[in-house]
């Protein structure tokens, strides 16, 4: 490590506290991190790694924002850094993340809706009959769907398995079971204190806790979880060339081994890890309207996570204060936005820039004056 770096502690050991500590030991900076539980967990693990910001810009059109131009910039500039990424943890960890550029299928019922994506910046094509069912076999999508190629996914357990193998090798410290209760000023620098008494001086702190960083400033003290619930089941067959299916209230995410991902409930307020047998009946049934196939597939897991989210479902990223930066409010976005944003931080703590994808959600310009959109 650099004799120069600054130190840095960063509260949270998932999509972005990883990937920060990763691009942060890539210019020789030695980073701490804290985890209140297990590192990787939380809302990576129970994550279906979609990398999707075509289906997210088109279902974004519902809620209308003054910087979802800027979020799809920052969404399509951080899907175009992941080939490269992926490739690169996969070379230094030995463990493939298993990215895949599958694509994802939108139900649409107009073929003019390629049009109106396409003034969105995201290329698409129509597709029924029997071009949809060669993508997606069994499909019952009888008005036709967008196919949008530029959409991907990932392992999120494979992704999270990676880079700790890599950050280990690095000798980067990672705390698990380790809360960080308070922050204060330290001359020119920060002091943490954790649950158990520990104290640690730093010139950088990091808040990349999700929705359990709200005690820890004013500026996360809006960041409210959104739990979620979501399915494994065996599809019978192989599925991974399946793209995604994303309808709105529900996801189909094929993985790798004949499995099925379904998803996931949007519950605002909710933080437990709770499962509800009643909720799992409405993914299936929701399912199941766009592959029937699904009613005769045997569910082998049901989890939960919880999302943060901020008021009108922005991600807020950038300089807080003097030496406190902050990556909160992902929301949903934590897999697909984490080159990008770990990059831009990095940039950030290293040579005291923000590069331009980030700057429009830097904590002085954005959720101003919005109410939730939880």
């Amino acid at each position: 490590m650099r004799r120069d770096a600054p130190r840095v502690v960063i509260a949270g050991a998932g999509a972005a506290g990883l990937s920060l500590a990763h691009a942060l030991s890539l210019r020789g900076i030695n980073t701490l991190i804290c985890d209140a539980g297990k590192a990787g967990q939380g809302a990576l693990a129970a994550s279906a790694g979609m990398i999707a910001p075509g289906a997210e810009i088109g279902e974004a059109r519902s809620r209308p924002h003054d910087r979802s131009r800027a979020f799809a910039a920052l969404a399509q500039h951080s899907a175009a850094m992941w080939p490269d990424w992926a490739a690169r943890l996969h070379a230094e960890s030995g463990i493939d993340p298993a990215y895949r550029p599958c694509g994802s299928l939108v139900p649409v019922r107009e073929p003019a809706m390629v049009e109106t994506f396409a003034a969105l910046g995201v290329e698409g094509e129509w597709l029924h009959g029997a071009a949809l069912q060669a993508r997606l076999p069994g499909a019952c999508l009888p008005d036709g769907a967008l196919f949008l190629p530029g959409d991907a996914q990932v392992s999120s357990p494979l992704l999270a398995r990676a880079l700790m193998t890599i950050l280990a090798r690095k000798g980067v410290e990672i705390r698990e079971n380790t809360r960080i209760t308070s922050l204060a000023r330290a001359g020119d620098g920060w002091r943490i204190m954790t649950e158990s008494g520990e104290v640690e001086d730093t010139d950088y702190v990091v808040l990349a806790a999700g929705w359990a960083a709200t005690q820890l400033h004013p500026l996360a003290a809006d960041v409210y979880p959104v739990k979620g619930q979501a399915l494994m089941l065996d599809a019978g067959e192989d599925c991974a060339n399946w793209p995604l299916l994303r309808a709105g209230n529900v996801y189909l995410a094929a993985k790798p081994g004949g499995l099925l991902m379904v998803g996931a409930s949007v519950e605002p307020g909710r933080s437990n890890g709770a499962v509800d047998p009643s909720v799992a009946k409405g993914l299936l049934q929701r399912a199941a309207r766009y592959l029937p196939s699904v009613a005769e597939m045997v569910q082998l897991a049901h989890w939960s996570g919880v999302r943060p989210a901020l008021p009108g479902l922005m991600p807020r990223a950038g300089l807080a204060e003097p030496g406190l930066v902050v990556a909160l409010g992902a929301y949903r976005h934590g897999v697909m936005l984490a080159p990008v944003l770990a990059e831009g931080l990095a940039a950030l703590i290293d040579e005291g820039r923000l590069p331009h994808p980030i700057a429009p959600f830097a904590p002085d310009t954005v959720n101003e004056g919005l109410s939730s959109g939880g």
